[in-house]
């Protein structure tokens, strides 16, 4: 079992909002402009340079954006719990209202480990990641966070 407190403070939801955008978007972004500095070259341009011209000029719009969307959502989220994942449940005790919740490990869309962290994509309408970083874990921890990811496959 694996017990953890879990808060949505700036810091989370601004690392789940890039891991979003750099799992998914940026892809989109990088091929939609490469067409359109095809399409539309800046000044005779090379159209490739002119795809990352449009590109990079996207980045500059889209970033801060992303600070401020993640400002906005961190004043409205208010989640801070205490959270036992099992082999079979994951039990959310709210420290901040007087619920608990459990859920079963469909709540887990997805699970990714890599050398520093543990990424689990919750299966919700408003797509969200939870990031654990592995210091914070131990060996039989993180031994159930991957039997569960083989679970999934």
């Amino acid at each position: 079992m694996v017990k953890l407190r879990l808060v949505s403070n700036f810091d989370n939801i601004l690392r789940s909002k890039i891991y979003f955008f750099l799992k998914k978007s940026i892809w989109k972004y990088l091929v939609a402009t490469l067409v359109l500095g095809f399409l539309k070259p800046i000044n005779e341009l090379n159209p490739i340079l002119s795809g990352l011209i449009y590109f990079t000029g996207i980045n500059l719009i889209l970033w801060p954006l992303q600070y401020i969307s993640t400002k906005t959502y961190a004043k409205t989220i208010n989640f801070d719990a205490m959270v036992e994942f099992s082999e079979t449940e994951i039990k959310i005790n709210h420290t901040n209202q007087d619920l608990i919740e459990i859920k079963d490990w469909n709540w887990i869309k997805k699970i990714e480990l890599n050398k520093k962290r543990v990424w689990l994509t919750l299966n919700q309408a408003k797509p969200f990641v939870v990031s654990i970083p592995r210091s914070k874990l131990n060996n039989s921890s993180i031994q159930l966070f991957e039997r569960m990811k083989k679970h999934k496959e």
